[in-house]
This record gives C-alpha cells, sequence and structure tokens, in this order.
C-alpha cells in the first residue's frame, strides 16, 4: 500500500504530460486535414510537445527522488494546479473576447501550451516548496535536539557542581589549616562563579533563538559583578566609573557581554602594571559601557574577525540592537565600547 501512494504521483504526473501529447497530437493532425498543409501544425505540435516532455522528465525524476509519499503528491497536486491556473487565464482571456463578440482564431493551441507550461512552473514549485518544509523540519528538529542536550547537561552539571561546592563549605569548617580554608573557599566561589554561568547560558540561547523577551536591565550591577571577578582571579587593578543606575533594554545575558570584555582585557595585558579602566555613561537614548586597558591593544578589524567571546559579544549586542566597537587606546592598550538602546527610551 506505501508503495502504491508513492508511485501514483508519479503516474498522475507521467500520464498528464502523455496526455498532452496525445491531445496535442490528435488537434494538429485535424489541422492539416482542414488546411491541407503540415508546416504550422506541425510547428505547433514541437511546441506543445517542450513542456509536455519537461514534464515526463520531470515525472521520471520525481520516480527517483528520495521523498515520501506525501512530498510526492504535494508535488503532483502543485503540478496540477499550475495546469489548471495557467489554463483558466487563457480560457478566461478567450471568453472575454467572445463575450466581446470578436473571434477568437484556433483557442485550441495556447490553451495546451498553457496547460503545460503551467504542469511544469506548478512541479518546479512543488519541489521547491518540498524541500522548504523538509528544512524547515530538520531545522526545527536539531533545535529541540540541541535544547533537550542544552537543558540536560545544564542540570548534570549544576547537579555535579552543586555537590562540589557542599564539599567545599564542609572542608572550609571541618580544617583547622588556614592554607586548605582558603583553597576551599576558593573553590567554593569559583563554583557559584561557574553555577551562575550555567543559569545564565540558558538566556543566551534563548536570546540568540530569539525567543527570549527583552527588559529593563541594570547594567551597573553587571558591572560591578564583573569587575570583582577580574581583580580576584587577575593581577590586575580594575576601575570603575559608574552611575547609581543604567537601565539598559536587554536581559539577564548582557553579563555575558559585560563579563567577555572585562576579562578579555585583563587575560592578555601584558603590561608591566596592568590596569582595566570599565565606565558607563548614560545619554538620552542610549547607554555606553566602556572597557580600556593598558594591554597590547587590538587590530581595527578584531570584531569583524571575532571568534569566542568576542563573537558572542557581538552577536548578543546586535539581537539587542546595540553597536559594539573596537579601538587603540592612548599611550597604549584597547578601548572596547559598547552602545545599548535604554530602557524606556522613544
Amino acid at each position: 500500500m506505501g508503495s502504491l501512494r508513492r508511485h501514483v504521483p508519479v503516474a498522475v504526473v507521467v500520464g498528464f504530460a502523455v496526455a498532452l501529447l496525445a491531445v496535442s497530437a490528435a488537434h494538429h493532425a485535424t489541422e492539416i486535414e482542414h488546411i491541407n498543409h503540415t508546416g504550422g501544425p506541425l510547428s505547433a505540435f514541437v511546441v506543445d510537445a517542450i513542456p509536455a516532455a519537461l514534464l515526463l522528465v520531470a515525472g521520471y525524476w520525481l520516480h527517483g527522488a528520495d521523498v515520501d509519499a506525501d512530498a510526492r503528491w504535494l508535488v503532483a497536486a502543485w503540478s496540477m494546479a499550475g495546469s489548471a491556473l495557467f489554463t483558466s487565464v487563457t480560457v478566461l482571456t478567450v471568453a472575454i473576447r467572445e463575450f466581446e463578440g470578436r473571434n477568437v482564431v484556433e483557442p485550441v493551441f495556447p490553451m495546451l501550451v498553457d496547460a503545460g507550461v503551467g504542469a511544469v512552473a506548478g512541479f518546479a514549485a512543488g519541489v521547491f516548496y518540498v524541500r522548504a518544509r523538509r528544512d524547515a523540519e530538520r531545522a526545527a528538529r536539531a533545535s529541540d535536539a540541541f535544547a533537550f542536550v542544552n537543558d540536560v547537561l545544564r542540570h548534570d552539571i549544576r547537579n555535579s557542581l552543586g555537590i562540589i561546592r557542599g564539599q567545599a563549605e564542609l572542608l572550609a569548617t571541618a580544617s583547622d589549616d588556614e592554607a586548605v580554608e582558603s583553597r576551599a573557599t576558593t573553590i567554593h566561589e569559583q563554583t557559584d562563579e561557574a553555577l551562575d554561568r550555567i543559569e545564565n547560558a540558558g538566556t543566551i540561547a534563548d536570546t540568540l533563538g530569539d525567543d527570549a523577551a527583552l527588559e529593563p536591565v541594570d547594567l551597573v550591577p553587571a558591572v560591578e559583578t564583573a569587575a570583582d571577578r577580574v581583580a580576584d582571579a587577575h593581577a590586575v587593578a580594575v576601575d570603575t566609573e559608574l552611575p547609581e543606575r543604567a537601565l539598559v533594554r536587554a536581559n539577564d545575558a548582557v553579563q555575558s557581554v559585560v563579563d567577555n570584555l572585562v576579562e578579555n582585557a585583563a587575560e592578555h595585558n601584558d603590561a608591566d602594571d596592568p590596569r582595566v579602566e570599565v565606565a558607563v555613561a548614560r545619554a538620552n537614548e542610549t547607554v555606553r559601557f566602556e572597557v580600556r586597558d593598558n594591554g597590547p591593544g587590538v587590530e581595527t578589524d578584531v570584531l569583524a574577525d571575532a571568534d569566542g567571546g568576542l563573537e558572542l559579544v557581538r552577536t548578543l549586542v546586535d539581537h539587542y540592537d546595540g553597536h559594539v566597537e573596537a579601538a587603540a587606546n592612548e599611550p597604549r592598550g584597547a578601548v572596547f565600547a559598547v552602545e545599548l538602546p535604554r530602557a524606556g527610551a522613544a
């Protein structure tokens, strides 16, 4: 039964092509008898035969195509619909002329041509639609699989880190050794940071998939958190210049924008006295977040060729309808600046 459903649409397309050829041959043979001339009718038959032959080739292709029965029926239906549409236009044109009292000479020939051309055009449109639908279904399955793996990994890693954090707390409490206690505290703090990043990963995925709702987010706490983390993890002085509040139109994933830029300024800083300056300034419609360092500097096209953290920064900022740029700092180093829409700005 399944094999029959796969072959019937092919039979419909091929049968229609053969029918067009047969009707065309019969019609033009009658013309030869009436006008006692072969050149014109034979030329017209060739014109009729071209789309019919193309439809035969299309039917052969559909026979070997790696598509299911439903897709084959869709292609056949589009082909027949295209033929009906093209032929209907010609019939309507002839009917209007007849209604106006004008003589229409030999309307069968253009109707046969339109029937064949419409069937071929409909077939091509049907194939395009089936492929587009198949690609969309594959993309949806891949997205679902990614979301499932993301949820499972975040759940399992979160549980494992929770156990590590608990053990670090017990070790810090039970030990009388200051060195052990200090290391246990560091493990606890780093575990908390990792848990925060895992929670933020879901928001990043939603944002990149255009599924996250944007809302007012205060950029100042995000900058303060990133500055504290970098100052603790790197031997870098981090100076901040921040207002009390700076609401931007974003979501929790904006923390990753701030983290990556501040960490990037610290990690690649090779100065004898490494420094990072972080500032946030409000304008009427935007909020500017700026990170300056005295490191080795950057190339002018660093954002165009960005990968890793900088690519994530650029992508998230684009989703926030913001702008990010990089420039040289004076006398040495780099400047990364991000402008985000200010929450509530017109």
